[in-house]
Parts: structure tokens; sequence; C-alpha cells
């Protein structure tokens, strides 16, 4: 992360604005001003490594916000090649974008109005836990906080096993390393948002949390951590999956399993590609001796096999689904997070604005698997979603179709994942102040492909970002008109929420009431009691809170 600073900073520049840690001069963007790159938290390097985040120290000079900083270590495998690796271990930062005043054309003109007193959105990116980062080209946030006319911030936080694991839970690691380190940073750039929100003419008492897909999974879980409180006052969660999060035994044996993986990618790495061990196949076990020199490899390792070490367990546990949260999760820890995020009473009593796309996994149905293998993944994981076979069978058989339809599997998935959690946090606001929503809008490729509204199809319409990620394969045959329609429906919806946490149509309270997006709508949108009864009395019986202890590879 660059941090460019100048000894005499100038108060006088429109550009530079005080913040409790320094001075920071942002530059002008299309139609915003935009503070790209600010450090939250201090770098987690060194002994900081796998810790906790540490507010950062107030720097001299002015930080120059003119880049967003790296992303967090990651991995991204190839086909036919060892894969990309992308990011850095110091990657807690932060972008503030914000409208620029109507009358700011001027050189000494102000470049934001501190008495506007916007809504602030706080976005936290996807990405399974091991991928993503605020500086994607799609989260920029130029068009979304004009058209929601917010202070829009995007939080760079730590993914894999840099942030979601708790590494101290294992065997043979120290007992007083720190849990939830990935969630401390959220935590911790919340911190600085409140504390800046005015600096940036943003209204510290309107302040929404806001992500998508795990992002979205960040969201619940905030809302279930009781050092959170007065942090924000709403909460958007788009296709969230709030059942992932970890017990301390779980964090063990991902732990004691992540040491075994990383154990054979070192008897292995001089190995050709085509010569190594399928990620689909667990490592071997280890004795004692063995999985404790692994351990303390893991400790100290590089950055790079890290992040490759993250992706390939996220993979493996694709094709094994043994448990609901897989490897990488927040950990109910009795500190930050005290309960699982859907026992009864852990959620925060904020406003809520909760929902999900209506194909999000419809898409497996184009993997090059065998559908004999996908139906025996899709059983196994409907066991450890449902806790009952006889229940998961149930599901899986009486409304997905069985082992005959690969589309309905996905759909099975995506249900299991985002849509059941979804409705039944809705379903259990504490005050039922919980509005739902439904993503349908296609495309003809979308139509043609059988994706559908596929998930994190949502982020190009809001964002208004047609030509990235899933927004270019949305419009490959044409679809924009049906694209723009519904990001004006969305966007109006998002606007009222986050300026008076009330999005317009009737709450989840009110028969289930579901505010459908779609294109082929007179107005892009329709409110729809209980879209799907039968589907929703089906998931209603899940046990989503409860917790797996032990695990069989096998």
């Amino acid at each position: 992360m660059i941090t460019e600073t100048t000894a005499n900073p100038q108060p006088t520049n429109p550009w530079i604005v005080p913040t409790t840690t320094g001075l920071v001069k942002g530059h002008a963007e299309t139609g915003v001003t935009a503070f790209r790159g600010i450090p939250y938290a201090e770098k987690p390097i060194g002994a900081r490594r796998f810790r906790r985040a540490e507010p950062i120290a107030p720097w001299e000079g002015v930080f120059n916000a003119a880049t967003s900083g790296d992303a967090c270590s990651q991995y991204r495998p190839a086909r036919k090649s060892a894969g990309n690796w992308e990011g850095t271990e110091d990657c807690l930062w932060l972008n503030v974008v914000v409208p620029r005043p109507a009358h700011s054309a001027g050189t000494d003109a102000p470049a934001i109005d501190p008495e506007a007193n916007r809504p602030v959105v706080v976005y936290f990116h996807g990405g399974s836990n091991i991928h993503g980062s605020a500086n994607k080209p799609l989260l920029s946030g130029e068009y979304f906080a004009q058209a929601v006319d917010c202070v829009y911030v995007a939080v760079n936080y730590r993914v894999g096993i840099f942030g979601q694991l708790a590494l101290g839970e294992g065997t043979h690691t120290p007992d007083d390393m720190d849990t939830n380190p990935g969630h401390s940073d959220l935590l911790t750039a919340l911190r600085w948002i409140h504390d800046n929100a005015r600096a940036f003419g943003g209204d510290p008492d309107r302040i929404t949390i806001m992500g998508e897909s795990s992002g979205g999974s960040m969201v619940t879980g905030l809302l279930a951590t009781p050092s959170a409180a007065g942090l924000f006052s709403a909460a958007i969660a788009q296709s969230p999956a709030p059942m992932i999060v970890h017990t301390r035994a779980n964090a063990k044996y991902w732990t004691d399993f992540a040491a075994r993986w990383l154990h054979r990618m070192r008897a292995e790495e001089s190995l050709p590609l085509d010569q190594r061990t399928p990620v689909r196949q667990a490592p071997p076990e280890l004795s004692d001796e063995e999985l404790a020199a692994a351990t303390e490899d893991l400790l100290t390792a590089e950055h790079a096999i890290l992040g490759r070490l993250s992706d390939e367990m996220v993979r493996f546990h694709a094709d094994n689904p043994i448990s609901k949260a897989g490897p990488f999760a927040p950990v109910i820890d009795g500190d930050l997070l005290p309960e699982h995020p859907l026992s009864p009473g852990a959620m925060m009593d904020v406003p809520l604005l909760i929902g999900t796309n209506r194909n999000e996994y419809d898409m497996m149905h184009l993997e090059p698997k065998r559908s004999s293998m996908q139906y025996t993944r899709t059983r196994t994981f409907a066991h450890a979603i449902s806790g009952s076979a006889a229940h998961a069978t149930n599901i899986l058989e009486q409304h997905y179709g069985g082992p005959k339809s690969r589309k309905l599997k996905g759909r099975f998935f995506g249900d299991a994942l985002f849509t059941g959690p979804s409705w039944y946090l809705a379903q259990n606001h504490p005050s039922d102040r919980a509005w739902v929503y439904r993503l349908d809008t296609t495309t003809p490729f979308l139509r043609y492909s059988g994706m559908g509204a596929m998930h994190a199809l949502d982020l190009p319409i809001l964002f208004q970002r047609y030509d990235q990620d899933k927004g270019r394969i949305a419009v490959l045959l044409g679809g924009r008109d049906e694209m723009r329609a519904t990001t004006v429906a969305m966007q109006s919806r998002w606007r009222q929420f986050v300026h008076s946490h009330d999005p317009g149509f009737d709450p989840y309270s009110l028969g289930f009431a579901t505010q459908v997006f779609d294109a082929h709508f007179p107005t892009g949108e329709e409110t729809i009691y209980d879209p799907q009864p039968e589907l929703r009395e089906a998931w209603a019986q899940v046990q989503w809170d409860k917790q797996e202890e032990m695990f069989d590879e096998d």
C-alpha cells in the first residue's frame, strides 16, 4: 500500500480533509470526490500476523488517497498453469466516495460539502471468504454514491487463512492467538468510519452496512456482534450465507486440516501439475510430531503459498461439502461473536433489507462433472444443512427433482446457502423491521444458457457497471435495457432504505411480502406475497444454527 505524504500540508486546499488519524487528500472522479486506499489499521504483518486488527496510529503530513490499496493475499487457479497470486498482507484500507457539490466546478470550490449530512453506506465485498477486494472496478462506487446520494465506503479486509480462521484453536498452535482476525478488521474499519463520517459530509447516525455473498455473511455476523452496537444503524444483506460460522471445535479441525494440506503441498512442490494429488482428495493423516512441524510451518509460511492453500481447501470442500461452513468463517468465540447469528435473540434490532437472486447457483448445471457425482455431493450437503438424513432427502427430492435435474441441484445449493437462511432471518427479526427482495431479471444470454438471475448479478445492476464481472456475461447477447430498468428500480429502493431505513414496500411480517425485481414488470418491480409457500415451509424446518462438532472425511 502506497502512503505518500507531504511535510507541510495546506489546510486551505479544498481536496484535503482532516480525519482523526491525519489529513487525507482526495481527487475528482466522475461526479464524485474519491479518497482511495486510506489505511484504517496497522499492517497485519510480523507480530500482528493472524492477530486482530489494531487501529492505525495517526500519521504526519497528508496522506495522498489517490489509488486503492492492494488486495489481501489470495490465489486464483488456472486450468493449465500454476495459477495466479495476487495481493499482499499489508491490505487493511478503505475507499471513501462522496458526491461532488453541484457548485464545485471552480478550482477553489470545496471538493465535498461537509454539511451535507448524507447517510453512509459501508460495503463489504464477497468472494467465498478467500477472494475479492474493494479495489475491483465493479465496486468503485461513483455511480452508486450519486444515485443513492450517500457517502460510499468500501472496506478491504483479510480473507482466507489470514483472516477467516482462528488458528489458535489448532492442536499445536499457541493458545494466546486471537480469534476472528478478519471480523476484527470490519469492526476496526467501522469505528474509523463512524468517527470520521462528518469529515466527509456523512451522518454517523445513519450508517448502513451492506455486503453481498460472503460480504453479506459479514453483515449478518456483525448483526450478532455486541461490540458493533452503535457503529451502524441499518443493514443490507444481499445473498448472504449467515450459517457460515465456526464453532471452536470446527476451527480446530480446519486448522489441523490446513497444516496437513500444507504438508502435502510441500511434499509435491517439485512435481509437475498433472502428477500432484487432485484437490478433491483430502490430505493424509499425520503423526502428532509431523502435525506439530506442519503447524509451525503454517504459521510462518510465505503469503503466496497460504493464498493457494486457502483456495484449494475451499475447492476441496465444494466437492466434499461435509459441513455448513466450509474451511474459512468467523468463529463463535464467546467474545466478538458470542452466539451463532441465526440463534434466537442473537440478532441486533436494526432495520434489515435482505434478499437473494432467483437462480443463485443454477449455473452449476454447466459444471464439467458427472450428474451422479453432483447428486452425491448435493445429498452430502443436504444432510449437513438439515442435520437429518430423512429431512434432507425430503427437501432435495420433493422440491428439487432428486437426481434427475442438474439445474435443480444447483438451485438446491443456492437456496440452502442463501435463500432459506435469509427467509429465516427476516421472519425472526426482533421487531419485524425486515424487508425481503428477490432479483428475477434475466437477459437473452442468461435465459439461453440456463443461468437465469445468477449469483452476484445484483452487483453490476446496483453499481451500474454492466461492463464488469457478471454484467459482461449478462449482456453478451444484449439485454442492457433489462439491466437498466432493474437498476432504476433497485437503486430507488436502496436509496429509500439508506435514507429513511424503510424501502417503501411492505415488511416481510405482512404476509411474507417479497419485492420482486424483474424488468418485465411495468415498473421493474412488484410486491408478491409469499411467492413460494411450500418451499418456504420446507426450509423453515431446518435448524440453521445447529453446528457440527465432528467430521468424517469419508
